[in-house]
């Protein structure tokens, strides 16, 4: 590459980063022409002659600007504090395992705070925020390349989460001592969990940025015997993952088991974290 090529080629991202933090600091919407070239050509210090040398039309710019939004907008798994939440329930209450009705109870609370702290971390995730707005900037854009390589960028990243969430799900039932309904696919079961609770999530999230909040209500819920607070969010996001699930008639609740269900919940934690960090 000559030395002209090297210096246009490091012109060019300094465009792209300028445009990219005018986009952090606006906020994404769903029309494009608040992406404007000439400013972020402003904010870069590059000239103009070298811009337009770079990009000879504004849509070859955009494409650069959306695709590297999309791959900035990597969506983020479980954080340590919602695994952590169903370890800590799992330990904490283990002589509660001794009876279905306790076990049942475990695995909803579980859920629910666990869904609870999730659904905060998303609701509040620039990452996921930017997403949901790209997810609507594709949907606006005209056919063509721009459109399909938005697409795919954006297809990716959601089948990189449901991976990484489908693979935290499947160590559940080690847990909790239950297993995926007998109608699922125990090959890719998880996968669909995964992808069902993905979408209801981001549906939930952007939900919540337009309709307020209703108090959550008290109440016995889904089989637990624990009166608790549910929001719309966590008993939407639970009642899915149960319809998923089912009690294990072949585990035997013996003093060995609640100890192997003690040793799953620290393996939940470490493979939840081992995914996120790779």
């Amino acid at each position: 590459m000559s030395q002209q090529s090297q210096r246009t080629g490091s012109a060019g991202s300094r465009v792209i980063d300028a445009a990219v933090e005018l986009i952090r600091q606006r906020g994404l919407t769903v029309g494009l022409d608040h992406i404007s070239l000439e400013e972020a050509i402003a904010a870069s210090g590059v000239s103009r002659a070298t811009a337009y040398r770079h990009w000879p039309t504004k849509a070859d710019f955009l494409r650069q600007v959306l695709l590297r939004v999309v791959r900035n907008a990597e969506l983020e798994p479980e954080s340590d504090a919602d695994i952590a939440a169903v370890r800590d329930l799992v330990v904490e209450h283990r002589g509660v395992l001794a009876t279905p009705e306790g076990r049942r109870t475990l695995v909803v609370e579980s859920l629910r705070v666990a869904t609870e702290s999730d659904f905060g971390r998303i609701a509040g995730s620039t990452a996921w925020r930017d997403h949901l707005a790209l997810r609507a900037t594709c949907s606006s854009l005209p056919p063509g390349d721009l459109r399909d390589a938005v697409a795919a960028e954006l297809a990716s990243s959601e089948r990189a989460f449901t991976d990484r969430r489908a693979r935290v799900y499947a160590r559940l039932p080690a847990v909790v001592g239950y297993r995926l309904v007998p109608w699922l696919d125990p090959d890719t079961g998880f996968t669909l969990m995964a992808e069902a609770t993905g979408a209801l999530m981001s549906g939930l999230v952007a939900r919540a940025a337009i309709v307020p909040p209703r108090p959550p209500r008290l109440m016995r819920a889904l089989g637990s015997t624990t009166e608790s607070l549910w929001t719309t969010e966590s008993y939407a996001v639970v009642a899915t993952v149960l319809s998923y699930l089912e009690p294990d008639p072949d585990v035997v609740w013996d003093d060995g088991r609640v100890e192997s269900a003690i040793a799953g919940s620290f393996d939940l934690e470490d493979e939840a974290r081992r995914l996120r960090t790779r």
